[in-house]
């Protein structure tokens, strides 16, 4: 112990082997069936053993994996190739009730933080802790609070990695507008916003960047390299009136305070992200009024019918 507190490395002399290959056998066989030939090699490839076992060896390990409370079944593939599996074991976790509503509030408390990459490492660790506790009704309510439910996570990471790439892609989208149709995108990045998963990226059609609901993405139709000249924003300056009687308005980074009267912000906006900026503006609902220029003022208001007309329907 005070070599590994000195040095922090595990060295053969700090370690039970025949504890660490026991370790090591347990968690191959409750990860998938494993024949000895797999067992053995992964062992002569492990930093640390770097040798193979007998068959002899193997039985013991099997043996004393029983004598644990192990159930380990031996069952022949197609191939006739004979394979260990542990079916149960006592090492199962056990989450009370109170647990798990603590548990639930720390995962929605973390999803507000987390990027998108993140959020599905995350769930796939929960998801992993969900196979060795018997209650089945955790890994349930879990999913239930993930803002991943209902989006197609092969997708999402799909997406993420055209971000990456800055390609030109090609999506099937259903507008709720138009119907299902292709749009030509550059994508940038995948943002979380009032718990929905947007698309964001330059698109072709309007020449400027805006966003797109992940889980209205059918498919990635087609993808293909930018072309010089493809981006060619269009920008935009946006005027509007903020009154704000609570707190002091902090512009951001694409805003400027024009004048300031009492409560009253005359604010100017200059972006080519139009969705960011109709998102900023409806933070502030009643006390926010659109001045300049006319057609983002008629776009907006149609925004505010067709939210208003969403809830008239349900």
């Amino acid at each position: 112990m005070k070599q590994f507190i000195k040095t922090q490395k595990v060295t053969y002399n700090l370690m039970s082997f025949t504890a660490f290959k026991a370790l090591l056998i347990f968690s191959m066989l409750i990860e998938s069936p494993k024949s000895y030939e797999e067992i053995s090699n992964s062992m002569l490839e492990n930093r640390y053993i770097k040798e193979k076992i007998s068959i002899d060896t193997m039985r013991v390990y099997i043996n004393s994996l029983k004598r644990i409370g192990c159930e380990v079944k031996r069952t022949k593939a197609e191939d006739k190739i004979s394979k260990y599996q542990i079916t149960s074991y006592p090492f199962e976790l056990k989450i009370t009730e109170e647990q798990l509503q603590s548990i639930i509030k720390i995962y929605k408390s973390l999803s507000k933080s987390l990027n998108i990459r993140d959020i599905i490492a995350m769930d796939n660790m929960f998801e992993k802790i969900g196979k060795h506790i018997k209650d089945s009704n955790f890994i349930q309510k879990i999913r239930g609070y993930s803002i991943l439910k209902d989006v197609n996570i092969e997708l999402i990471k799909q997406l993420i990695e055209y971000c990456n790439a800055k390609k030109l892609i090609t999506i099937s989208y259903k507008s709720p507008n138009s119907g299902e149709k292709d749009i030509d995108i550059i994508p940038d990045n995948i943002e979380i916003s009032n718990g929905k998963i947007y698309l964001f990226g330059y698109g072709l059609e309007y020449k400027q960047t805006t966003g797109f609901l992940v889980n209205r993405i059918n498919v990635v139709k087609n993808v293909k390299d930018i072309e010089e000249n493809t981006i060619n924003s269009t920008t935009v300056k946006v005027k509007y009136e903020i009154i704000s009687s609570n707190s002091e308005i902090v512009p951001e980074k694409y805003e400027t305070i024009i004048n300031k009267q009492n409560n009253t912000y005359l604010m100017e906006a200059e972006t080519n992200n139009l969705f960011y900026l109709k998102q900023r503006l409806l933070e502030f609902g009643p006390q926010c009024k659109i001045i300049s220029p006319i057609e983002f003022k008629r776009d907006f208001v149609k925004l505010l019918k067709d939210m208003k007309a969403g809830y008239s329907n349900d």
